[in-house]
């Protein structure tokens, strides 16, 4: 009697180290999404949805670009959450007109970083920098604190500026704007 009970083990033993590995339960392989499944709307509270044809309709979707500075028009990241991925579409602009205007406007709350334009001047007080700038979005004020970790250069001179809120504006080229922003930028960095 010993010797079956110690036969059954050892057949169910080998069969469960026999198994073959299913290649979905790697959590690190990235999903790549085709654009002709997707198809995003909104919700009646306004959230962006996501239907994968036949197979599943999300009904919030988290948009992320993978690569911001070098590549944000492409490499989108799809997620449920902040920490679960749906997929990865390689190129938003094959989708169909609408799902890609949702797109971009839910990119576009995500990533608001206006673009400064002309700096009409940056006065320091008390180790808080006020800039009064002009951007595609229109004249606005906002401050900064501690220069030297809130303007980050992306060579060769584009520069990201982050106020005590947390909003990021940029200027993608400093050496192009008009010789007073030019003066103002050089004088405080």
């Amino acid at each position: 009697m010993q010797n079956e009970n110690t036969g059954k083990q050892e057949t169910s033993t080998t069969a469960d180290t026999t198994k073959p590995e299913s290649p979905e339960s790697d959590d690190f392989t990235p999903r790549y999404l085709d654009a002709a499944e997707l198809t995003f709307t909104r919700s009646e509270v306004g959230t962006a949805r996501l239907e994968i044809q036949d197979e599943v309709c999300h009904l919030r979707v988290v948009v992320r670009r993978l690569m911001p500075l070098s590549n944000p028009e492409a490499y989108i990241s799809l997620a449920v959450d902040e920490d679960t991925e749906i997929g990865i579409l390689v190129n938003p602009s094959e989708l169909a007109p609408e799902s890609l205007k949702i797109l971009r406007e839910e990119l576009d709350k995500r990533y608001f970083t206006p673009t400064i334009q002309k700096i009409h001047r940056v006065k320091e007080q008390f180790g808080i920098h006020e800039w009064e700038v002009e951007t595609e979005r229109g004249r606005i004020t906002f401050s900064v604190r501690g220069l030297n970790q809130n303007i980050k250069q992306v060579p060769p001179a584009r520069l990201f500026v982050t106020d005590v809120r947390g909003n990021r504006y940029d200027i993608p080229d400093y050496r192009e704007l008009d010789v007073q922003s030019y003066q103002q930028i050089q004088r405080h960095l």
